[in-house]
Parts: C-alpha cells; structure tokens; sequence
C-alpha cells in the first residue's frame, strides 16, 4: 500500500493516475472519517510537496462541496455526520495550513475552510472561525492578513448563496465579517487592500442591516470611494469599482445621499483612467439604468410596495449623455475583434439609458449624431451612429419618427461609406429602427437597397441579413393558422429569397457568422411572409432540400449547418400545411440523416439533434394522419430524446412533440402509448431527471388521453397517480422568495390542470367519463389548494376554472349537490374578475352559468 503521499503525485503521472485514483477512491469509501483526516494532515504537512499538499486540499474541497445540488447535500450531510473528534482534526489543521510560506497551499486551505464554514456557520456551529479569521487580519505579517481576508472572501461567496437560498445568515457573523473586510480596505498594504476590496465584494451582499444604519452606511461607502481612488493601484481600483457596482445592484435605495461622491468620482474616471479602470466604473451607471427600469417594472405591475425610483439617471442626463457619446469615440481599430472596451460598455449604457428616460434623452444625443455625422475621422462618424442605434429603444415612436423620416437618406447614403465599420453600424442602426419603431420604416425604398448591400463584406452582409430578418418579423404575425394575405414584403419576397441564397452560398459565408445570418433571415421571411408568397415556397422547399442533402460533405459535432437548412425548412412547412404533402418523404428522409449524422458525429452516442426534431414535428402537424407512414423511423428517435433527460432541452422538446404527434395521428398514436408512457413515468420517478422536464411531462397525459379517447381506460390508474403526486408540490416545498421555483410551480400545476382538462374531455368523447368519477374530489382540492396561493399565475387559474367547467359539465347535478359553498369557487371567480386576461373573465363567466344551471352555489 502506497503512502497518500505517493498516491497524490502519482495522479500526475499518465500511466499511474488511474490505478492512483481508484486507490484514493477506495480510502473515501472504506473510512471516510479516516480520508478527511488523512488529507488535512498532508495538507498541513510542512515537510510534504507542494503538490501532493495542494492536491489533498482540492480533493478535501470536492469533499464537501459539488456543483450537483443533489450531490451536494449528500456531501455536506456527510461532513456533519463525521465524528466531532475529526471534523476538529480536520479544522485545526486546515487552519495551521492557512499561514505557510507558500501562497497556493493558504489558498488551498482557506478553499477548504470556506467550504467548512459554509457548512457548520449556519447550522450554529464552529463560532470560532470568523473570530479566528478577524485576528489574523489585524496580524503585523501582511501574507497572514490577506490570506485570512481570501480565506474571508470565499467563505461570503458562499454565505451568499446560502441567503439566496434561504437560508438565514446570523447579522453577527455578516457584521464580523464586514468590520473585518472593510479594515482591510484601509490597510497601508496594496496586496492586503486587493483581498480585502474582493472579499468585500461578496461580504456587502451580507450588509443589510449594515446599510439600514446611516452613520454605518456613511462610513462603509467613504472607504470604498476612497479605495477607488487608491493611486498607483489599478487592481485595487477595478475591485473597488466592482465593489461600487454590487452595491448598486443590492442597495439601490440607499444611493441618493452618496451621487454628489460617486458622480463626479466615476465621471472622472472613466475620462481619465486605464480602460480597465474605466470599465468598472461605466458598469456602475448601466447597473443604476438596470435597478431604475427593474423597479420602474414593478411600479407599473403594483409590486413595488414603499419603493420609488430615485431618478438618477434622469438628473444626471446633463452629465452622462456628453460623456457616454464622447467616449464612444475610443475606438482604437476598425477590425471588430468583439472583445469588450471602453467605447462598447459606453454603448450599452447609453441604450440602457434611453430605455430609462425614453424621449428625454433624445434631443442630448441628436446633438452629438449632427455634429459628427460626416467627421473625416471614421471614429467620430462610427461613434455619431453608434449613438443614434443605441437611443432606438425607449423613446416613442412619435418622438423618432420626424428624425428617422430625416435621417433614412443619409443613413442609406453611409452604406457606401468607405470605413467597413460605419458602413456596419449604419445596417445595425437601420435593423434597430425596424426593431423598435416597425411603423415608421420605409419599407419600399430601404429594401431593394438592403437586396443590393447583401453583397458587402461579410462583416456588413451578416448585419443586412439582420435587418431583413427583423423587417419580416415586424410583419403581422399569424393568428392560428391565418397568416396575412400579403405584406408589404411580399412584392420583394422572390429577389429577397434568392439574394438570401446566394449570401448562404458565398465562398466566405463562414466569416462572421453570415451563412447562419442569411439562413436565419430567409426562415423569418417565409415564416411572416403574406399567402400571396406561398407559391414561391414550394421551389424553396426543394432548394432548401438539395441545401441539405449537399450539407452532409461538411458535418461538424453540433450539425450546425444542417441546423440552420432545417430551420429554414421547419418555417416552410410550417406555412405550407398539407401542401408539403408531395414534398413530405423526402423531407423526413432528409430529417433521419441529419438526426443519424449528428449520432455519428457524436460517436454512435443516443442523441437528438433538435432542430431536426423540430422539423420532424412540424411535418406532423402538416401532413396530419399521413405522418404515420413515418413513424417505424422517427419513433425510435424520439424515443432516444425523451430517455436522453441529460440533455435538458432536448428532452423537454421531445417530450413536447408528443402532443404534436397526438395532435397528427388521433387514435392512431396507441400503437406507440404503451413505450411512451412507460417512458415517461420512468423520467417522473428519477430523481436525475430535471423538474422542468418533469413539468413538460404533464400536459402530454391530457394530449394522449385526448387522442386514444376510451382506449386511455388503461392508462388511467398510473397517470392519475403521477397527476396526484405533482399536485402536492407547494411553494414551501422549494426556496424562499425564489421566482425559478415559483416559475415552475405555475408551470408544473398548468401542466397537471391541462391533463385533467384532456382526461376528462377524452373519456367523455367516449362515453367513459364515469371511470374518472372517483378522481373529482382530488382535482377540486388541487384546485382549492391553488385558489389559496397568492403566488399562482393566471394562466394557472384559467386552467383551473376550465377543469372545474369540465367537470361540472360533465358530471352536472350529481357534481354541484356536493360542491355546497365551496368558497375556493368564489376565490377562483372574485381572482377572474380582477384580470385583464379576457380569456380567464370568460372562463368565470362560462363556469357561472353552469353553476346556475345545474344548482350549484352562485358565485
């Protein structure tokens, strides 16, 4: 038996790691007291290796920590199942390791101890940690101090997402840590100063308390705007600034008595400082912009409670707006790199800006696009129009229109403008008009010249094909399966089509993403286009056939090309209806060689290519009844994307394609119910299957029951039961103040009330409804338990007064002589009438009237 010593550096070794690694493996599970002790000695080892001791401090932190949720409460269960007299082995002598010479063996400890402390803090135990921590930050030796304000930093990343979870941090240790973290800030050491600006970062997240405080507040934001002024320490400052930004996000309403610091503070800064400098500093005013439209959302929606917006952008538009449209003039290339700088972050703040003050800002950054439209330094001109796409949106249309009605000639005119990086942001801006203000384009003159410019350089063709994207989607959508009779597209939709695929077909068409551009823009033509096109669309099926059949000389792992062509082929299809029928073998035969292309790609692996999945069920739901013919071939598939639960969004759109095939097949679907459905019970029963695929489940229980109709008899028993168990899910079952959790419930309880719905209407189709009698009552109190949560959605509670309509319905006097007064009925119905939904008032009305008719209570 090696030493672990040994072993640990025989896991750098190729031809030993394997047999080295199960043999650590094998100590983990035959002691796991015996492996964590082991480990924090070779850990706090003086005499050990460097790297054995920085490999048995990572492998001590993969041991309390996992990034599986699942996982990870395994381990830290784990930890506080180990005996008191180890767990203290382990401690004491991760916190001798924290002080040594080497700098990567403290941090490795302080990893270990944050993960430690994470755990045992909040469950009340090891109080001794921070005050540990807080006497090694007053140290006289500056490396004890840092490591312990590291130590400090990883240990409030943690804590944080502990609060964000729920759970409750005692204002103790949050205050320790702060007094401790902000004395480092004012520490005479710029390497001390760095830690402790980082660890602050995380710590002030812990400060509410702090903050409620004024004489605390004042004192905590003087030394961080000291410490963004720290000279001759850049790193300092960015991590102060970042400080800054982090206290925008959590404390906005506390800013107002500090702007007359922070204002001219950052406005400097950003004036005069090393871009990386500056960044931080400009991310300040675009976290304000983002605090003031977020709280700007919940006044409009009456969730804002005692808050109000403190305006801040709008009293410092006087100031901003110069500054923001003087700095997009930093561009130091005309080669568009993507990586971010100054003049890119002062982009992005100014359009966060104009969604905030909306038409205020205009006239400010009009100054600016006049004064340097036609500059002779490309700079200025890029900068000029730059400003201008950037105000796009938030100001009203009304407000724009005089000036795009002005400005169309000259902005058409700079498409030919010498610099490729305006004649780029030109075609940006133009998408950007017809983003935001679709009305006021000039339809008629911009797009023979958009068809014309296709043929730029691939970086200015890859914008054009945006523009013409964005222009077709501003066309008006399809309502059901009625699409507009034309557009004003449409007497250009034959050139546009074929300059889109002669852009796809460029021998550069791989630079800057243009093949994809053009392939992304012909499918939103199609898609919007008016029904006086449909009679191009069947060429463009074939083409877009042969596109496909030529694509598979050019396979990459994610199938990408062959994603775009079936994209395209996907909207087709969509448009067509039963006119793709002649066209329909050939498209499903292109569909298996995409979806075994990518399988083959991926190494013979059991994966779905999705975007082939989604033609698949377009197909289905355009040829209808005639998609059985396809089904022996593609049923094996989706068979592959609903047991692949790995690959969350594929199997969620698989698992939706279920009701698409139910939708296609009726009654013919029951030859393939019995392996689906197994399926899906075996992904509701495995805890490794994600809660949003099992929400997606759901509604397929309804779309089959409504499908196979009496022949669903056989089904009933078990999906009931899988219906019952997810309606007992409760919003306390998950996260305090969580809006994923909330999310999917609503999504979760839409789902279950959806399949009832199907159940019902399928039994009754069949004369069968009876077999569902003895369920009633638990679908009422599923929908008692929903009328008494005040976080339900309404889509929720439309679902729910449906099902109750369902069944009152269907089972009439013999139902509403049980109902008595029910009051989660006058909930459901007193919730409709305060919507705006007219769907959920017409619901309460219909359920009303059935009431009324079969004597139940009167609501």
């Amino acid at each position: 038996m090696s030493s672990l010593t040994e072993l640990l550096l025989a896991t750098q070794v190729p031809d030993k790691c394997a047999a080295a690694e199960a043999q650590i493996r094998a100590a983990e599970t035959n002691s796991v007291d015996g492996y964590f002790t082991a480990l924090a000695q070779e850990l706090a080892g003086a005499d050990k290796p460097t790297v054995a001791r920085q490999l048995s401090g990572l492998l001590l932190k993969n041991g309390l920590y996992s990034k599986d949720p699942a996982r990870d409460r395994e381990l830290k269960t784990r930890w506080m199942g180990l005996q008191a007299q180890s767990r203290t082995v382990v401690k004491e002598a991760t916190t001798s390791a924290l002080i040594a010479p080497e700098l990567d063996i403290g941090k490795a400890a302080a990893q270990v101890l944050a993960k430690i402390g994470a755990i045992e803090i909040p469950a009340g135990e090891w109080p001794g940690l921070v005050p540990l921590l807080l006497q090694h930050v007053t140290n006289t030796d500056p490396r004890a101090r840092q490591i312990s304000l590291i130590t400090l930093g990883y240990l409030c990343e943690d804590l944080v997402l502990l609060q964000e979870e729920g759970t409750t941090i005692n204002d103790e240790i949050s205050n320790n840590i702060l007094t401790a973290v902000v004395q480092g800030m004012r520490d005479g050491d710029t390497a001390t100063k760095l830690e402790a600006a980082r660890a602050f970062y995380h710590a002030v997240v812990l400060a509410q308390r702090n903050f409620r405080k004024e004489n605390e507040r004042d004192f905590i934001m003087m030394v961080v705007t000291e410490t963004c002024r720290c000279p001759g320490a850049e790193a300092v400052q960015i991590a102060a600034f970042e400080c800054l930004v982090q206290i925008a996000t959590e404390y906005y309403d506390f800013l107002m008595p500090y702007m007359n610091t922070i204002g001219p503070l950052t406005w400097e800064t950003i004036k005069s400082s090393p871009e990386k400098v500056a960044i931080p500093a400009m991310e300040f005013w675009s976290t304000v912009c983002d605090e003031e439209l977020y709280l700007g959302d919940l006044v409009a929606s009456g969730q804002a409670g005692q808050r109000t917006p403190l305006n801040l952008i709008q009293q410092a538009l006087q100031f901003l707006v110069p500054l923001l449209t003087e700095t997009l003039t930093k561009q130091q290339s005309e080669e568009d790199d993507d990586t971010w700088n100054l003049a890119m972050a002062a982009g992005t703040c100014l359009g966060l800006v104009a969604q905030v003050v909306g038409d205020s800002c205009v006239d400010l950054v009009l100054s600016f696009v006049e004064a340097n439209f036609e500059n002779p330094d490309w700079k200025y001109r890029e900068a000029a129009i730059l400003a201008y796409g950037s105000i796009m949106e938030g100001p009203t249309s009304d407000k724009m229109r005089p000036l795009v009605q002005r400005s169309y000639v000259h902005l058409v005119r700079s498409l030919n403008d010498r610099s490729v990086a305006v004649r780029d942001t030109i075609a940006w801006t133009l998408g950007r008009i017809a983003q935001f203000h679709p009305a006021i384009v000039p339809v008629k003159e911009l797009t023979p010249v958009l068809g014309e410019k296709l043929q730029d350089v691939p970086r200015v063709a890859s914008n054009i094909c945006w523009v013409i994207q964005v222009l077709a989607e501003a066309q008006t959508p399809i309502t059901g399966l009625q699409a507009p009779e034309t557009t004003p597209l449409s007497e250009f939709f034959p050139s546009l089509a074929q300059a889109l695929l002669q852009v796809v077909a460029r021998p550069d068409a791989d630079e800057r993403q243009l093949r994809m551009a053009g392939y992304n823009a012909l499918s939103m033509l199609c898609i919007r286009a008016g029904n006086d096109c449909l009679g191009h669309m069947g060429t463009l099926v074939q083409e877009m056939l042969n596109h496909l059949s030529m694509s598979f000389k050019n396979v990459d792992r994610e199938c990408e090309l062959q994603g775009f062509i079936c994209g395209v082929l996907t909207g087709l299809v969509n448009r067509l209806r039963e006119k793709v029928l002649p066209a329909a073998d050939r498209v499903m035969e292109e569909t298996l060689k995409v979806i075994s292309a990518y399988q083959q790609v991926r190494g013979g692996a059991q994966v779905l290519q999705e975007e082939a999945l989604l033609l698949a069920a377009a197909l289905a739901n355009a040829v209808g009844a005639n998609f059985e013919r396809f089904m022996p071939h593609f049923a094996p598939h989706l068979r592959v994307g609903l047991q692949n639960y790995d690959d969350i969004q594929v199997c969620t759109m698989a698992t939706g394609v279920i009701g698409d095939l139910c939708g296609a097949l009726k009654g013919k679907i029951i030859t393939y119910c019995d392996t689906i459905l197994q399926i899906l019970y075996t992904n509701l029963q495995n805890p490794a299957v994600d809660r949003k695929i099992k929400a997606s489940i759901m509604p397929c229980f309804g779309d089959i029951a409504l499908a196979i109709q009496g022949d669903f008899e056989k089904y009933l028993a078990p999906v009931v039961q899988m219906l019952l168990e997810a309606s007992n899910t409760r919003l306390q079952d998950g996260p305090a103040n969580n809006e994923e959790w909330v999310e999917y419930l609503n999504t979760l309880r839409e789902g279950v009330l959806e399949a009832y719905t199907g159940i019902v209407h399928g039994l009754k189709d069949a004369g069968k409804l009876h077999l569902f009698k003895e369920h009633v009552m638990s679908v009422l109190h599923f929908v008692q338990v929903i009328s008494e949560d005040t976080s339900v959605s309404e889509p929720v509670m439309k679902a729910a007064l449906g099902v109750v309509g369902d069944l009152v319905l269907g089972f009439q006097q013999e139902l509403t002589m049980h109902l008595g007064n029910a009051t989660f009925l006058a909930r459901i119905v007193e919730y409709a009438s305060r919507c705006q939904d007219p769907g959920i008032r017409q619901n309460a009305t219909w359920l009303q009237s059935l009431l009324q008719k079969y004597g139940g209570p009167q609501q």
